[in-house]
């Protein structure tokens, strides 16, 4: 007996050139696929080929309970062979959900935000775990007030990128002239930055865990400043899940899919931290004692369900007109594709 999704079970395979418009060449997906497949699992029939499907993140320690999802074959059971790739940067992340070049994965709100607002085909569709900004900026030994990163080196993710415009939101109310600061924007170089911190290329750096608590743990850096803190920036959505237009609009079944794996992949992580620390350690060469660190200094405040802060994604838009990222006034629903939110919140 053949399987009734045998053929929507494919590897997407957008046509034409190497970042093609989103929508082409994409095969439709039945509505009741999920009910099919089960019902095959249940008559005991072979199950299709999984779709392939990449997920992107913006640095090579972000999506880590994704990557205990697929490792646990949570996304196997949505009909999916997820696998993470990492593009360093926030626009550049943006620019390759726009094209197509990846169809679903996270990034930071403020530039997914300023990319929508200049015509990006993508839309947000749920919320990553960390919901709030959490972002530390780090000092090295050398640093004993905010006045000494004046003259120095800091380091972060990219030029438009989430750190990039808090680290100047957090040095700006602590008094520093933003003039007299070198920041440098590292990319690819991100994974080298407590190395960076360690050998005087860099002086201060604002970043995302594990990575604050690995400097902290080998005494290199030390945590000055969260950027969570709303004595620096008002509370707002940060790290959003986001799919292409035109996977939505012809897979709307599989963007419900990937983000059901995520739901279930985040509270998994979150209720099994020790398989989370150790997924940090084995898989992302992270010390024991700084992995934990670092779930502990963060999983109170993680979202697990993918569901958004709408009031919250509204002061991120705000801020960006305000900081000048996008050029009028905008609603928060401008920027999201809701008809996935209401089946998070009823699975919730």
């Amino acid at each position: 007996m053949k399987c009734p999704v045998m053929t929507a079970m494919t590897e997407y395979r957008p046509t034409g050139k190497s970042c093609p418009r989103p929508g082409i060449g994409i095969e439709s997906n039945s509505r009741g696929e999920a009910d099919a497949i089960k019902s095959c699992i249940h008559r005991g029939v072979v199950m299709p080929e999984l779709r392939k499907l990449e997920y992107g993140v913006p640095t090579d320690t972000t999506g880590t309970s994704v990557q205990l999802g697929i490792d646990k074959g949570f996304f196997e059971e949505e009909g999916l062979d997820l696998s993470i790739k990492v593009i360093f940067g926030g626009p550049e992340l943006a620019a390759a959900y726009d094209c197509g070049e990846i169809l679903v994965g996270e990034i930071g709100s403020p530039p997914a935000i300023n990319a929508i607002a200049s015509g990006g085909r993508f839309r947000i569709v749920g919320s990553g775990c960390r919901r709030q900004a959490q972002m530390y900026l780090c000092v090295g030994k050398g640093i004993t007030s905010y006045a000494d990163i004046e003259g120095k080196r800091l380091g972060h993710l990219g030029l438009g990128s989430c750190p990039d415009w808090i680290s100047r939101k957090i040095l700006s109310k602590q008094g520093v002239d933003l003039e007299k600061v070198e920041f440098v924007p590292l990319l690819d170089r991100y994974p080298e930055v407590v190395e960076m911190m360690a050998d005087g290329r860099l002086d201060a750096c604002l970043v995302a865990e594990p990575t604050a608590s690995e400097g902290e743990e080998a005494g290199i850096m030390e945590v000055w400043a969260d950027g969570s803190d709303e004595a620096y920036i008002p509370n707002f959505q940060w790290i959003v899940r986001v799919a292409n237009t035109g996977f939505i609009a012809e897979q709307a079944d599989t963007v419900a899919a990937v983000l059901a794996g995520c739901r279930r992949s985040a509270r998994y992580a979150a209720a099994h931290p020790d398989e989370w620390i150790g997924l940090l350690v084995e898989r992302y060469g992270s010390d024991e004692a700084a992995a934990r660190r670092s779930i502990e200094r963060e999983l109170a405040s993680y979202e697990l369900d993918c569901l958004l802060d709408m009031a919250g994604l509204q002061r991120a838009v705000d801020m960006q007109l305000e900081l000048g990222g996008i050029a009028e006034a905008a609603t928060a629903a401008d920027f999201v594709d809701m008809q996935f939110q209401a089946a998070l919140a009823a699975a919730a």
